[in-house]
């Protein structure tokens, strides 16, 4: 629809710019052949420009074909300035044109945002994570569908059409934007949509999902993307680690080890030792207290009770063997 738009405002100006010159060409002409002094064609066409928009600012001429031109110019010129307002009209009384006006103009707005490419399962989930982080983000999907919706009621912008399209990044604000989350279904178009933003702004950050856990890696290193990471090797931790302890949120390699963030009651050995003496004991730390649906934050010297219930980052293994 804005394609469309352009267009439109494209055929616009070039009907204004040919009436101009032929017009002009028409009052010099017709001037000319009954001897009249000629003004430079600079001066000419200023003045019709200015009749097209009611303004004028020469003296009606003498002869009789010029005259028409200047008594027709202002009627021409209403007739596009009609034109004009019908075509903006038809944009905003048709809800999706609107909407892809709203988008564009917010979008120009923003600076220092976050373009995510793929607005499925995990796409949707890093857009809400992003604005609970205070972020400004931008999406673009390929088809509407139910997150679309959503994220639109919500107020972010979301592009509709393949990102791969150098026109739709360039909408987006890449140029503008801090970071790009490739986050489709598909890791060739995943890895086109990264190569893409970082040949428009080459200081992006850029997030890749890949779903071939080794090839996000060499892609990673190779093309030097700032992140590249499968969706099934995130996972696969939490899950793991759930089916054996209980209260997992999270979970993380970290050289060749795997922790775990997780939430439980205090066990036995923790118990009457200060968060201080606790993490000095165990390959842990304690990240908050919790209270019902309250958090507290630690103190070293907090004294661990029977029934606190705790917050660790832990070592999955050891974690797994006191539990």
């Amino acid at each position: 629809t804005l394609d469309r738009s352009s267009a439109a405002s494209d055929v616009y100006k070039r009907q204004m710019a040919a009436y101009t010159v032929l017009a002009s060409a028409l009052v010099r002409w017709d001037v000319a052949r009954h001897g009249t002094p000629l003004p430079d064609w600079g001066a000419t066409t200023y003045a019709i420009y200015t009749q097209l928009f009611f303004e004028p600012t020469d003296p009606l001429p003498t002869t009789v074909l010029a005259r028409i031109v200047f008594w027709a110019t202002p009627l021409f010129g209403a007739v596009l300035v009609a034109e004009g307002i019908a075509k903006v009209g038809g944009e905003l009384l048709e809800t999706e044109r609107r909407h892809a006006l709203w988008v564009r103009i917010m979008t120009e707005t923003l600076k220092d945002h976050v373009v995510v490419c793929g607005l499925g399962h995990v796409g949707y989930r890093v857009v809400e994570e992003l604005r609970a982080l205070g972020e400004d983000a931008v999406g673009v999907e390929r088809e509407p569908s139910e997150f679309v919706t959503t994220l639109r009621a919500q107020g972010v912008p979301v592009h509709v059409g393949d990102a791969r399209r150098d026109d739709l990044l360039a909408e987006t604000g890449i140029a503008r934007a801090k970071a790009v989350v490739c986050a489709t279904n598909d890791d060739l178009a995943n890895l086109e949509i990264a190569l893409d933003a970082k040949r428009m702004n080459p200081n992006i950050r850029v997030v890749m999902r890949m779903f071939d856990q080794r090839l996000a890696a060499k892609v990673g290193g190779a093309l030097e993307l700032d992140q590249s990471f499968s969706t099934s090797a995130l996972s696969a931790p939490v899950i793991a680690l759930s089916a054996r302890i209980a209260g997992v949120k999270s979970a993380y390699r970290l050289e060749e080890r795997t922790r775990v963030v997780c939430e439980l009651r205090a066990l036995s050995p923790w118990q009457g030792k200060t968060v201080a003496a606790l993490e000095a004991a165990f390959d842990l730390r304690v990240l908050r207290f919790a209270k019902g649906e309250r958090y507290e934050k630690p103190t070293q010297d907090r004294v661990i009770g029977k029934g606190d219930t705790v917050v660790v980052d832990a070592d999955a293994e050891e974690l797994s063997r006191a539990t």
